[in-house]
């Protein structure tokens, strides 16, 4: 395997990374129902089980992500790989669930490296030619290894007994790809090592807080993915129950509708061109307002159109947001990137804060009309946001 080209075992370690990483985050999200069982907890309990790796994973990358420059990006990802992997394989050992959620924030926290770090690491070793076709590559293995991953988790919870056993089908097959990355990785040529300074990153994310429109896109995109996560842990729990009550393995296909997401980027890049990314955060917040009022006849054929829509819409939203980032941020852009993955993150682990009263009290339409409200709250930051750019032109022209 190592007379692979240098550069190819870049981007096949870095996919790898990737399956990884969004697999050993992502598998328990079709078993809420079962943890609620068997540990006997509240629903919003169970979803802590997703919010606090998400909520770890975005502080993670802060950290991590400044770290890097100092160290290297190769043993720390390494190291954050392994920590995350050797978590995986002690949750099913677990049988306290504060403990249980604990780990699961840990494990969130030292996976980020991979978010982090990635393309960073594939931008300084690989030719500029050659960048985007491997970041679309690794973009396709965060797709491969959540969707994966809640397929094996629910299916192997099922035919295995218990969500145990699909935990440590999950963490012994990310062993094994982890053994392949430990063998295959090689040595950085590229890198040159900065000195850490946390003040300057301090003082950047401080710089880029205080500029309307880069802070209302970070609220925007917790806002849009706290929904789009939340509504599929609650959809999980709808449907293991009446009138459904359908098992871990069928539920777990559910997630194939989040195929309707891949192919939305492609179509966000080519409509951002003829028009603008901020119309297309429009367009992917409608599709998901569309996909919600679809939902809201409770028949399994319109909840998986629905889910189609919901991935299709989030995901075009997503692209839109990141580029409009990277295009505002003049300087510091690193800082800027990972400031808008803080909000992302945390915006999916403080999400079902505000979606479980609403559960609770009106139960899956509920959801549905607390979900309506949080894209609402998004069209307001887009006219915001345009708010803000007309006021900055009209003030730029006065003072010239």
């Amino acid at each position: 395997m190592k007379n692979i080209p240098h550069y190819s075992r870049f981007v096949i370690c870095v996919c790898l990374f990737s399956v990884i990483t969004f697999a050993n985050i992502y598998w328990l999200q079709p078993l809420l129902p079962v943890l609620q069982h068997d540990f006997n907890i509240t629903s919003l309990a169970a979803n802590f089980a997703m919010s606090a790796p998400l909520l770890g994973m975005g502080l993670g990358l802060v950290i991590f992500a400044s770290w890097s420059d100092a160290v290297g990006r190769c043993k720390i990802l390494l190291a954050g790989s392994a920590i995350g992997v050797a978590i995986s394989l002690a949750l099913p050992l677990m049988d306290n669930y504060s403990v249980f959620l604990s780990l699961r924030f840990f494990q969130g926290m030292f996976l980020a490296v991979c978010p982090a770090l990635a393309v960073p690491l594939l931008g300084e070793e690989l030719r500029k030619s050659w960048l985007a076709g491997a970041v679309g590559f690794y973009i396709a293995s965060n797709t491969l290894g959540g969707l994966c991953s809640r397929l094996l988790g629910g299916f192997s919870a099922e035919y295995f007994g218990g969500w145990q056993n699909g935990g440590l089908v999950i963490a012994g097959l990310t062993a094994l790809l982890f053994a392949v990355v430990y063998y295959l990785l090689p040595e950085q040529r590229h890198f040159k090592p900065k000195p850490l300074k946390i003040g300057g990153s301090i003082k950047a994310f401080g710089q880029h807080l205080k500029r309307p429109q880069l802070l209302i896109i970070y609220v925007l995109i917790g806002l849009a993915f706290g929904t789009f996560v939340n509504l599929s842990n609650y959809l999980m729990m709808v449907l293991s129950d009446y009138p459904y009550n359908l098992p871990s393995d069928i539920r777990s296909m559910m997630f194939l509708t989040m195929l309707g997401g891949t192919t939305s980027s492609t179509f966000a890049g080519k409509f951002a061109k003829k028009h603008s990314q901020i119309a297309g955060i429009v367009v992917g917040i409608c599709v998901m307002l569309l996909a919600n009022f679809l939902m809201s006849w409770n028949s399994m054929f319109m909840m998986i159109i629905g889910m189609v829509l919901v991935a299709f819409g989030f995901f075009f939203c997503h692209a839109n947001a990141s580029t409009l980032v990277g295009r505002k941020a003049k300087e510091n852009k690193g800082s800027a990137q990972a400031l808008y993955s803080l909000f992302y993150y945390s915006g999916a682990s403080i999400g079902v804060f505000f979606l479980e009263p609403f559960y609770q009290s009106m139960g899956w339409q509920g959801v549905l009309g607390a979900t309506r409200m949080a894209l609402a709250i998004c069209i307001v930051c887009v006219l915001l946001y345009q708010w803000f750019g007309a006021h900055s032109k009209s003030h730029s022209h006065v003072t010239q």
